[in-house]
């Protein structure tokens, strides 16, 4: 599997983002290193889809990038996501602070063709549907999915992969290869009011940043930037340690629908699947608030 470098990334890449505040972190990372964007595509998550796309398009208004925010998906693979979502980012998607961002008129355009390397952070649904139109998706950098921590939105499935199985499983056993960068890493990412610190102290965009960030962190005392390591992962995978695997989400199980099933016996089968199975904490979070530092002061 090919390892990029922000510098040398030619490729277009599309990123796929479901709204949430460690969304935001990660476009601003995305954004900051120059990564070579061909649209941002909303999906529904923890809110509906028109609001996720009306924050997004604020939040790279805000980036000054003039990156296009389009309309991804409303509903999963074979049906309607799940309801009973808990608006976790709060009801804007930015901690209720998203009158500090730059305004910005809300999407209407539907997502164009996956021509490139597919960047996600929500559910799988968009690339599945891409798969199954036979676009040319060279590979996918996906945020999601869990290997031996459990889940965080059930006690087996990571909420990405929860939102719709059917569309994780169809990506993760297509061949397609596919960077994972599940919750068993990102969840040693445990920020608190000194990361906030460092970055407020970054600019304008860092500012903002923290403010709206206060909102997890005041509630739960830390802030886990899930999203904003997988943007790393994707500029510099030499941070991570991979270990190539094959993988499956399950569909049907009564207890454990979403739950990613990888195959880590000694005569398992190799898959397409490279799993983050370690990662340089301080690296990466230096790197996350250098590059905000990086964005207009």
């Amino acid at each position: 599997m090919a390892r990029y470098r922000f510098e040398a990334m030619e490729t277009p890449v599309h990123a796929v983002v479901d709204g949430g505040l460690d969304d935001a972190l990660a476009l601003c990372v995305l954004v900051a290193l120059k990564i070579p964007l061909a649209q941002v595509i909303a999906t529904e998550g923890s809110l509906d889809l028109m609001t996720t796309a009306g924050t997004t398009a604020r939040v790279l208004k805000t980036l000054g990038s003039p990156v296009p925010v389009r309309l991804g998906a409303d509903r999963g693979l074979v049906g309607p996501y799940p309801g009973g979502r808990d608006p976790f980012h709060g009801s804007d998607g930015f901690g209720g602070a998203s009158t500090w961002l730059e305004p910005a008129a809300v999407p209407d355009e539907p997502l164009q063709p996956l021509d490139g390397l597919v960047f996600c952070t929500g559910s799988l649904t968009t690339v599945a549907r891409g798969l199954d139109a036979q676009q040319p998706i060279s590979e996918v950098v996906w945020m999601g999915g869990a290997v031996s921590v459990g889940g965080n939105m059930t006690a087996a499935a990571e909420f990405n992969a929860w939102m719709d199985p059917p569309a994780a499983d169809r990506v993760l056993r297509s061949g397609t290869p596919v960077q994972m960068v599940p919750l068993d890493v990102t969840t040693r990412f445990r920020w608190s009011r000194g990361e906030l610190d460092s970055l407020r102290s970054g600019g304008r965009v860092g500012r903002i940043l923290a403010h709206a960030l206060r909102f997890v962190v005041e509630r739960d005392d830390v802030f886990i930037p899930h999203d904003a390591v997988a943007a790393v992962a994707l500029a510099n995978p030499e941070l991570f340690a991979w270990r190539t695997r094959s993988e499956r989400c399950e569909t049907a199980g009564l207890l454990t629908s979403g739950a990613t099933v990888v195959d880590r016996r000694p005569q398992g089968v190799t898959g397409s699947v490279a799993v983050a199975e370690d990662v340089d904490v301080a690296g990466v979070s230096a790197q996350i608030v250098e590059a905000i530092g990086r964005l207009e002061s």
